[in-house]
């Protein structure tokens, strides 16, 4: 018999963390599942690495052609009903796929997994994926114009890829928020799995040039989804705002900037309109509204404890939001 759910997981040049991922899958509590390596053109010895693995590991290779295409492969060869993503250097913890399929169960669409973000020094119980609210079934199509809210580590059933197709080979970042905009405007929702699963990497790319190429990537999203055309007026309106001016991520890094350098009037500015283009963005929100009554008097306040956990943590200002 087919297994239920097949853990997909793209890889390019990840001998040192893939070790790690694949014994985390086959170590779930959840037994009815397979995992489906697709080796990416590697220069390494990541496939190697997964085909000693042995029979609980399907090790599929192919020409380098960048992660949606590897996903895709993935989903082509895969054998159970329900799809789960795991990236090489991401770990689930034991847990992670049953509490998934057990949202799932309950209520359909796609399932999201709550995680820690692993940065360079580890984990800090503030730095989750998810924190406060999530965006309402009625609230979804507008939260995900705004951002990417849907974390790679869900699951979906693999009949979503024959109705809206696969993920768009021409994106090399930012290619699953294309593919989740896809279908929550085909009538998808998304629940949370709220309580942390996995240990989700850090982007750890620290050149400016990576993090405008992301930038330039998000901005490729927005000017796809404009050209929808049953977006609504008010959806159209704030995608064309979008696209008008700074991003809410560069906004953001210039808060950080600011504050990082004590201009807390500049950083409270900043946070500011940043947050009006991403209200759903929990942490941005609670920035903007805490400094914007006296930035002077509480931005120590609010840098201190950044500057704290940025350095438990490894954090510098060129790591990528």
């Amino acid at each position: 018999m087919s297994p239920r759910v097949s853990v997909v997981t793209p890889a390019f040049d990840a001998a040192q963390t893939i070790g790690a991922t694949i014994a985390s899958v086959l170590g779930q509590t959840y037994r009815d599942l397979e995992l489906v390596v697709v080796d990416d053109g590697s220069t390494d010895r990541s496939a190697a690495i997964a085909e000693a693995y042995g029979d609980p590991v399907r090790v599929v290779r192919q020409e380098n052609r960048g992660v949606a295409a590897a996903r895709n492969r993935g989903i082509e060869a895969a054998a159970g009903e329900l799809i789960a993503f795991c990236d090489a250097d991401d770990v689930l913890l034991p847990e992670h796929v049953e509490r998934l399929v057990r949202v799932w169960d309950e209520h359909g669409g796609i399932a999201t997994a709550n995680s820690y973000w692993l940065l360079p020094g580890g984990i800090h119980p503030s730095k989750t994926r998810y924190r406060g609210g999530f965006p309402k079934p009625d609230d979804q199509r507008r939260a995900i114009l705004e951002q990417n809210f849907v974390s790679p580590l869900s699951v979906f059933p693999r009949a979503l890829v024959d109705e809206i197709g696969g993920f768009d080979v021409e994106r090399r970042r930012a290619e699953d928020w294309e593919f989740w905009i896809r279908a929550i405007f085909a009538g998808r929702r998304v629940t949370l799995q709220p309580v942390p699963s996995a240990l989700y990497r850090w982007g750890t790319e620290g050149l400016s040039s990576a993090r405008d190429q992301m930038d330039a990537d998000v901005e490729a999203v927005l000017r796809i989804a404009a050209l929808r055309d049953d977006l609504t007026p008010v959806e159209r309106a704030y995608v064309e705002r979008r696209l008008s001016g700074p991003s809410p991520r560069e906004l953001a890094r210039r808060g950080d900037a600011a504050l990082r350098a004590a201009r807390y009037t500049e950083a409270a500015r900043a946070y500011a309109d940043a947050a009006k283009l991403v209200p759903s963005e929990r942490m941005l929100l609670w920035k903007a509204r805490l400094l914007r009554p006296a930035p002077r008097l509480l931005g120590p306040l609010v840098r201190a404890r950044q500057l704290r956990i940025e350095r438990s943590l490894g954090l510098t200002d060129d790591h990528v939001r």
